[in-house]
């Protein structure tokens, strides 16, 4: 089962990296307890994605605007989220980036352009669920070809708010999503995580 929770940040104020940061590690341990996994830990290492110390958990968050979404799972998980921008949608539908897009993606995002978010949402969440971000060449796969190579994965589209976003998980393995708040003790500790592992 993969357990996701979501915050809305301005309920906390104005408060830019340090606000997201606290309150992104807060949600993840408070989504972690969900699945009995207090005390979780975050191992970060440059130019990779961030894991848990605990062997068989996965987590993965995602931020837009002023949003931030977590999941856990006790297999591999990746989600991600975008903010539905209209204007910003109209300049990619215009042109979508070659290097983005296959070309099958660019032609249906011209023929529906809202199509735009959930594609690229599906790219970033592949992207993370194999840890690679933005090495791996975007235009080089679309979500059918990674479906035939390997169909054990599971793409789930995830409408959050206003925002429009991918989940990526084993197949056939339960999404569970809600909205949290957190209470300002969580922030504060949040905080201390944030800043004792990124230490480390």
């Amino acid at each position: 089962m993969i357990v996701a929770q979501w915050i809305d940040r301005s309920e906390y104020g104005a408060g830019g990296r340090p606000l997201r940061r606290a309150a992104g590690r807060a949600l993840l341990s408070d989504t972690a307890r969900l699945l009995g996994l207090g005390g979780l830990r975050v191992r970060r290492r440059p130019g990779q994605r961030p894991e848990a110390e605990t062997p068989g958990v996965w987590f993965s968050m995602s931020h837009t605007g002023d949003l931030t979404v977590c999941a856990v799972a006790t297999s591999n998980v990746a989600i991600d989220i975008e903010q539905q921008n209209a204007r910003r949608e109209r300049r990619m539908v215009s042109g979508p980036p070659v290097r983005f897009f296959t070309a099958a993606e660019r032609e249906l995002i011209a023929r529906d352009p809202s199509r735009l978010l959930p594609v690229f949402t599906a790219k970033e969440a592949w992207a993370k669920y194999l840890g690679l971000g933005l090495a791996l060449g975007f235009g080089s796969f679309d979500e059918a070809s990674v479906i035939a190579r390997d169909p054990g994965v599971e793409f789930t589209r995830v409408f959050i708010d206003g925002t429009v976003g991918t989940a990526v998980h084993r197949a056939g393995e339960g999404l569970v999503i809600r909205r949290r708040s957190l209470r300002p003790e969580q922030l504060a500790a949040g905080a201390d995580i944030d800043r004792a592992e990124r230490a480390r």
